[in-house]
């Protein structure tokens, strides 16, 4: 397996460099230093994409590396330009210029990379694996629907599906210049998701921590060791779904609340003449994230929106204690006028998800057990993060400055318990709408809260253990800490070779093997995969093809490289196609079937994988399948159950 990734360098290293070049570029230029520069590469990077991908169609350009990259430069060297007009010096955040813990920090990012990475991989299988999901077909499709048009606006995307609305395409405008022709778009959006998972996501929650515990190098290293230390994130998103969008989202989300609370530390601390100059860096840096997470999936901006106004309000309320008079009551009015924002785009996007909620699956005593032992959403329990996660709380509790990561992650909890554990129409839609009540998605948030936290109980142990006077300090600290992150990578390498694919459970159901494995239980099985990469041979380049899409056939879009109705895995809402689900094999007695394939396009062909399922996602359509002996069909071509047919009898 491992031989079949490092073949695949190329497209990894592609992917490292589009999702880290961009931001680096820039970060130079904000004058951000050391971690804070790395971690906020990823963000910056993709909010840029996201931003050049929606403007790219107004300036005629298509969407490639070449143009990007140009855009890319053109952008840096403006910024370069500007902070200098702005100043000779933009100030880095002050801890970066700390250098005392580095070599610890750089253990920590490759143990969390490591495991990331040796999860991902060992579950996806080989790098041109596809997810056997719903969401899946969408996302790939959309691929090759943005090398197709040259465009990856979020206004556009929706196009693929013959819409007009806006639809997040951050993920999409990124693997899109990873994948540099059709053949590889499924590498592509491995390549992309094993960056995510490896280095966005390990870096940022390191940074978030070091600014969470003002430097603490401990803590830092610590959270970055222990950032694959729950299955929530970002594993479970590659698996559920497949979430890919929500992914990026998310794992950029550390970044840009760490940045925003440099920023506002900066801005507090610095005086009048000099406060432009200390915090443009932080600042522009953490608007471009935060339009990487709006553009990649609008409900972590919540995330990011309710955990910055959870520090800011302690920040505040400390600062409006020694504060008089008019002070006091400004105070007030920005932490109310913070949460009435949040409050706001909360209510906006639970509106926009609409009534479509996931149903409970599990009791509130065993809700309240899942977020105790960080056994969300029926993942395995997570004993040693857990232990740390209380110790950090006990510890934090005594901090008032930061007891407010404390109050996030009860709050993450409270949501979680939520989204499964009730079906009250009203409560559910009012907190857990954004997250269309899904706990899976919920479940992806606690790591945020718990990483950290658990990184604080970690230190706190070592420390503990290594302090003068103690019985059980026979040895240094510089020795014991690299110790620990050392037992966080045992303990992390035994987990995956004891249970290298955890399955997901889901209610009562469990899977019964990887959901990027290919075979006759998958949602695509290897004869509909064998016929659908033979399409390019049997169906001529401009021809249009029909079919079930719940069966996977919507697939031959981008593995067939022929155009399909429809490109996505639910199927259109039309009298016509209710007309052709029931009744597209009786093509040759019934001219209505004609009429309803006219409305569509005329397609010359029909692929026939089977009637359909009653599960989540599947569609029952008896006139999709069974053509043998029918008038006015002709088979072209078989792979085993799978068939691809000629629709002759509208000629």
């Amino acid at each position: 397996m491992i031989t079949d990734w490092l073949a695949q360098a190329g497209p990894i290293g592609l992917a490292a460099a589009v999702m880290l070049l961009p931001g680096l570029a820039i970060g130079t230029g904000l004058r951000l230093r050391g971690l804070m520069l790395w971690a906020a590469a990823p963000a910056v990077s993709v909010g840029l994409l996201a931003l050049l991908a929606v403007v790219f169609p107004f300036l005629g350009i298509r969407w490639g590396l070449v143009g990007v990259g140009i855009a890319v430069v053109v952008v840096a060297v403006a910024v370069h330009l500007i902070a200098f007009a702005v100043t000779r010096r933009i100030a880095p955040h002050p801890t970066e210029a700390r250098r005392r813990g580095t070599g610890l920090l750089v253990g920590g990012l490759l143990v969390g990379a490591g495991l990331n990475a040796a999860r991902l991989m060992t579950y996806v299988g080989t790098p041109a694996a596809i997810s056997q999901t719903n969401d899946a077909v969408f996302h790939l499709n959309a691929l090759r629907w943005v090398a197709e048009t040259g465009s990856a606006s979020s206004f556009d995307l929706s196009g693929l599906i013959g819409g007009t609305s806006f639809y997040p395409a951050a993920w999409h405008a990124v693997a899109s210049l990873v994948a540099w022709d059709n053949a590889q778009i499924p590498v592509a959006a491995n390549a992309v998701a094993l960056v995510i998972a490896a280095v966005v996501w390990p870096l940022g929650i390191a940074l978030l921590a070091r600014v969470v515990s003002r430097g603490d190098v401990l803590v830092t290293a610590f959270a970055a060791a222990l950032s694959a230390g729950l299955l929530a994130f970002p594993q479970l998103m590659f698996e559920w779904g497949v979430l890919y969008p929500y992914a990026v989202s998310l794992a950029v989300v550390p970044a840009a609340v760490a940045l925003t609370i440099t920023a506002m530390r900066l801005g507090m601390a610095a005086r009048r003449p000099r406060r432009l100059a200390v915090v443009a860096g932080p600042a522009a840096a953490a608007l471009l994230a935060v339009a990487a997470t709006t553009l990649a999936q609008p409900s972590t901006v919540l995330v990011w929106g309710a955990t910055v106004m959870l520090w800011l309000t302690s920040a505040l309320l400390r600062r409006r204690r020694r504060s008089a008079g008019a002070s006091r009551v400004g105070v007030l009015l920005v932490i109310v006028a913070g949460w009435a924002a949040v409050a706001v785009v909360w209510a906006a996007l639970a509106y926009l998800a609409g009534h479509v909620l996931w149903r409970s699956y599990r009791g509130p005593v065993g809700a309240v057990a899942d977020v105790l032992l960080n056994s969300h959403s029926l993942l395995p329990p997570a004993l040693g993060m857990s232990a740390l996660l209380i110790v950090g709380i006990v510890v934090l509790l005594r901090r008032r400055s930061i007891r407010w990561l404390i109050i996030g992650w009860a709050g993450v909890s409270v949501l979680y318990i939520v989204s499964v554990a009730t079906d009250l129409p009203v409560i559910k839609r009012a907190l857990t709408g954004p997250w269309y009540g899904d706990s899976f998605r919920l479940a992806a948030v606690v790591p945020l809260f718990v990483v950290p936290l658990a990184a604080v109980g970690l230190a706190v142990v070592v420390r503990a253990v290594t302090s003068r006077g103690h019985r059980w300090a026979v040895l240094p600290r510089s020795v014991v800490s690299p110790l620990a992150i050392a037992v966080v990578a045992a303990v992390g390498a035994v987990g995956i070779i004891v249970a290298p694919v955890i399955l997901l459970r889901v209610a009562a159901d469990t899977d019964e093997q990887s959901r990027y494995a290919l075979n006759a239980r998958s949602y695509l099985s290897a004869d509909e995969d064998a016929l659908l990469r033979q399409l390019p041979d049997l169906v001529p380049e401009d021809a249009l093809i029909i079919a079930n899409p719940s069966t996977g056939a919507a697939l031959a879009y981008v593995l067939g490289e022929r155009d399909v109705i429809p490109r996505t895995w639910s199927p259109p809402q039309s009298s016509a196609w209710d007309v052709l689900a029931a009744d597209l094999r009786d093509a040759g007695d019934d001219p209505a079937v004609c009429e309803a394939l006219a409305a569509y396009g005329r397609p010359g062909y029909v692929l026939d994988f089977g009637i359909g399922g009653t599960g989540p996602g599947e569609y029952l359509m008896p006139g999709m399948t069974g053509f043998s002996g029918r008038p006015g069909f002709e088979e072209v071509a078989a792979e085993g159950d799978a068939s691809l047919w000629r629709i002759t009898a509208c000629d």
